[in-house]
């Protein structure tokens, strides 16, 4: 079992000391982070936007991004993410686990070539691990830390934030929160057989909901909760690694 972890807002590198790999792919090259644990445990980090926030959201390679951790074997993966809530029911400040998703992206590649992928038609049956939003749930709760519970997410283009109208549609459909990354990384993680998870921080409502939403608030929130996040990556690495050995 190799697990990665791919990191988005204010989420960029590890904490921890690291050796960079380049990795060349068929969709372009990639920089993957590698470090250690303490106890031994493997860390691979991949920051999704690139070193600095370098790509819009809609500018990701994210083909290249997760066949570049496909080629170095990593079995399993959590993408952190920064959410919008668009339902009143999901707190600020709060983990949520992304469950299922809608898909509201224009042009972005969201499967690999043919002679890439596992399946000529991919299922979307339990996109997100359930083994893996299990155990992040029994960590969540172990720590004290709080937490919204599992959500729908609407995965918009950016990177513009979405309109009043366009958050009422959304809570209408279902959604519970709004971004602009997991989609197409989730999919194409499917596509080679990863299991993939994806741990949410809400870091705002939706524009409509509350106040303005802009980028201050979203990276002063990432920031707050950025050691917490580590230490429930850190956390489920070592105990999904235990469990494997087991």
């Amino acid at each position: 079992m190799k697990i990665a972890i791919i990191g988005g807002t204010n989420i960029e590198t590890l904490p921890i000391r690291y050796k960079e790999q380049a990795v060349s792919t068929p969709y372009g090259d990639v920089v993957v982070f590698k470090g250690k644990l303490k106890e031994g445990n493997e860390v691979i980090f991949l920051s999704r936007h690139g070193i600095l926030y370098a790509h819009d959201p809609g500018d990701i390679n994210y083909r290249a991004n997760v066949y570049a951790l496909h080629q170095i074997g990593v079995t399993h993966a959590i993408g952190v993410t920064s959410v919008g809530a668009c339902d009143y029911s999901m707190r600020l400040g709060e983990y949520c686990l992304i469950n299922d998703f809608m898909d509201f992206t224009k042009g972005r590649p969201s499967s690999f070539e043919r002679e890439h992928r596992t399946a000529l038609h991919t299922g979307m049956e339990q996109i997100f691990s359930e083994s893996l939003n299990n155990v992040l749930e029994e960590l969540i709760r172990q720590h004290g830390f709080p937490y919204s519970g599992r959500a729908v997410y609407a995965c918009l283009e950016g990177p513009r934030f979405e309109t009043a109208a366009e958050a009422r549609a959304l809570r209408m459909l279902g959604a519970q929160v709004v971004g602009q990354s997991i989609v197409p990384e989730a999919p194409l993680c499917r596509d080679l057989g990863i299991e993939y998870a994806a741990l949410g921080m809400i870091t705002n409502y939706s524009t409509g909901m509350t106040g303005v939403v802009n980028d201050v608030v979203i990276e002063h929130v990432m920031d707050e909760n950025r050691e917490d996040i580590f230490t429930l990556c850190f956390d489920l690495i070592r105990r999904m690694t235990t469990y494997a050995e087991a």
